[in-house]
């Protein structure tokens, strides 16, 4: 097929390489639209006609010129938009087919050329990834607190240091006590009125006897004897002013609270043991994964201890409420730790992979029909019955949010790609296409799109199994029809878009790649969500300034400025003081840290400008995502920016230090693309 004359001339102009390839790409996805509509069978030949009047041999040159990102502009001749800066296409103004508002139609070859991929919408499980990061604790229920059950001195500590192993048994305190000495005599005496009593004939004389005798032996039991104690002293009739506090449970003595020689009375917290053959996962959840979160469920986590090594847990607690700061929620999971190689508080990152049916109820064949008890996951059962740890009733799986079956048949959630909706604000928009003797049509339909399932969503409305939906080049299709004043994203009522540079979704991007919380702002401060301190936020600025310098030369195409500032983002990154980070803060800033010095690693290496643009990609996504968590101290304004044409009509967001829009995806081929989505005012107070 021979290009158009104005067009062969427009891409023969003097430009740059990467200039080159972007305007290749507008005018394949010209020839697709303003065409397709018009190239026939396998000849390629065109054919432009009226009712009643015979094909003519070529088609006119368009005489209106429009830009594909705001259609609004309408010019005599080709050139630049106004508006955006980019080149601008020829429109169609002919006379074309009758069809619905939403549909378009292109030939199979328009339909190649513009590259349209398409796939069938199905029925299974929704299976979805959940990650999570925390640390290891003790358990509370094998933590066991030795106190003195009588006030006295503290003459001996058998464990005498923090950390010492123990076993069930072992003696840890010896304690002289003087209430003690009176105790061990009253048991003497009420022993001995017994065996002087036993010849005689007085049974109420005996039976007071033995009663002072049982609550002699009461008196001792909670000062602490054991019953071996309290016979030795009956049968010896020996006395002791020390008495030995034996562990009552085995494990490892995590504080020692006391001193040897030291007075203590009734209570006084002496050690504290914790039995370690099991721990606590404590990990951190974001309130949207709770679809996929129920109490049983197993986790894998992973520490920077055990590098290539994974641990199973088992899912006890999930916490009924979110925390307001973080807007997380507490997952709880419970790990054998027999060999004692894990250690409390070890940072560990968990995953869970989780399955849902069409009723949103957890799949899981483990616990299909099983009985689980409500305290203890460990404990399933094929049908009812006790819990062997606690006692308690065991329940239904299905009562916790389990299927009673586990299939992948007409009962489960309807998936599409998640490439294939168009998202903007509360809307979604699927293109699909509709097979006909014509040539392939496209017809746009707004879904009702479930929650995110790895790489697909599940669909509550909007289309049916089978059909096939658009999940390459829906962007496309959606352009031409903003185009042709139809309803689209952009658009739902149709005619023409609003005046203004409005690249892409005003309040995300047409792809899933939308930062983490990006839209929760609304301009109203840089605070952040996590609470790190001003001296913590602070420190942060280099990092920020680096990431500045690496967007800069990236605007002007220079590679060796953006490898020389990645590497200074990464020793920046190394600089922070982690010391400054407490809490859940210093979890999340090793989590980030680590982020960004890999990605700015791969931006100081790249060998060519789109490898250095592809790791930016990652590396302002991880940005964005500290800025999210954390703000910004200073004067001056942060400003979230998107690109809805970059890497491949998917779109991309970038921080900037300013308003002045400067495109790092694309240099000066398209310097202007975009539009900022948002702005990030400083924390008030402190200055970087």
């Amino acid at each position: 097929m021979t290009l158009p004359g104005e067009i062969r001339t427009f891409l023969d102009r003097r430009m740059s390489r990467q200039t080159r390839t972007v305007l290749a790409m507008a005018v394949v996805a010209v020839i697709a639209f303003v065409l397709g509509g018009r190239i026939i069978g396998d000849g390629g030949s065109s054919q432009v006609g009226h009712a009643g009047h015979g094909a003519e041999s070529s088609v006119s040159a368009p005489t209106v010129w429009t830009c594909s990102m705001d259609p609004q502009v309408k010019l005599p001749k080709p050139g630049k938009c106004p508006i955006c800066g980019m080149d601008l296409i020829p429109l169609d103004t002919g006379p074309g087919e009758d069809l619905g508002p939403r549909q378009l139609r292109l030939s199979e070859s328009a339909k190649q050329l513009a590259r349209i991929e398409t796939t069938p919408a199905v029925r299974a499980l929704a299976e979805s990834e959940v990650r999570m990061v925390g640390n290891i604790t003790y358990d509370e229920t094998r933590v066991a607190y030795i106190t003195a059950w009588v006030s006295g001195r503290l003459d001996r500590l058998y464990a005498d240091y923090t950390g010492i192993p123990v076993k069930k048994g072992d003696h840890l305190v010896s304690i002289y006590s003087p209430e003690l000495l009176s105790a061990q005599e009253e048991l003497i005496q009420s022993h001995e009125a017994v065996s002087t009593l036993g010849g005689t004939s007085s049974e109420v004389f005996l039976e007071t006897a033995r009663a002072t005798l049982d609550a002699a032996r009461d008196k001792l039991r909670l000062f602490g004897l054991t019953e071996s104690q309290i016979e030795r002293i009956e049968t010896s009739r020996e006395v002791s002013d020390h008495l030995t506090i034996y562990a009552p449970i085995g494990g490892v003595v995590i504080h020692k609270n006391a001193l040897e020689g030291m007075y203590v009375k009734t209570g006084t917290r002496i050690y504290t043991i914790a039995d370690l053959s099991k721990l606590w996962v404590m990990l951190e959840a974001y309130e949207s994964d709770l679809p996929w979160l129920r109490f049983g469920q197993r986790v894998e986590f992973t520490s920077p201890a055990f590098p290539g090594e994974s641990f199973e847990a088992m899912i006890s607690f999930i916490d009924p409420l979110v925390d307001p700061k973080t807007r997380t929620v507490r997952v709880r999971a419970i790990v054998d730790n027999s060999d004692k190689r894990l250690k409390p508080d070890m940072f560990v990152r968990g995953v869970l992979k989780s399955r849902i049916d069409g009723e949103g109820k957890i799949a899981d064949a483990r616990l299909s029909g099983k009985w689980i008890s409500p305290m203890h996951p460990e404990i399933v059962k094929d049908g009812p019955g006790k819990c062997d740890v606690c006692g308690m009733d065991l329940v239904p799986a299905a009562s916790l949010g389990y299927a009673a079956e586990v299939s992948g048949g007409g009962d489960s959630p309807l998936l599409i790609p998640a490439t294939a909706p168009l998202i903007t604000g509360k809307r979604a928009v699927v293109y699909v296409e509709i097979p006909s003797d014509e040539g392939p049509l496209f017809e746009g339909r707004e879904v009702v799109l479930g929650p995110r399932a790895g790489d697909y969503y599940v669909v509550k409305s909007g289309i049916k199994e089978g059909e096939l939906v658009v999940t390459n080049g829906a962007f496309k299709i959606d352009s031409e029809l903003q185009i042709q004043a139809k309803p689209s994203m952009m658009s739902p009522e149709g005619g023409r878009p609003a005046p203004g540079h409005q690249h892409g979704p005003p309040a995300g991007p047409a792809t899933d790649e939308k930062p983490s919380g990006h839209d929760s702002h609304g301009g109203d401060g840089g605070a952040g969500k996590i609470d790190a301190g001003a001296a913590a936020v602070k420190a942060l600025a280099p990092v920020y300034d680096a990431y500045f310098e690496v967007r800069v030369a990236l605007a002007a195409d220079d590679l060796d400025g953006a490898g020389k500032a990645g590497a200074a983002l990464s020793a920046a990154a190394g600089k922070v003081d982690m010391s400054l980070f407490t809490g859940q803060a210093h979890m999340r800033w090793m989590e980030l840290s680590k982020t960004l010095t890999r990605r700015s690693d791969g931006i100081a290496k790249a060998e060519d400008i789109d490898a250095a643009r592809d790791a930016f990609f990652h590396l302002s996504k991880a940005t964005i995502e500290l800025h999210d968590d954390f703000g910004h101290t200073g004067e001056g304004n942060f400003y979230l920016s998107f690109c809805p044409m970059a890497r491949d009509g998917d779109g991309a967001y970038w921080l900037q230090e300013n308003d002045e829009l400067r495109n790092p995806y694309y240099g000066a081929s398209m310097l202007t693309c975009g539009s900022v989505k948002n702005t990030f005012e400083a924390i008030p107070g402190g200055k970087r």
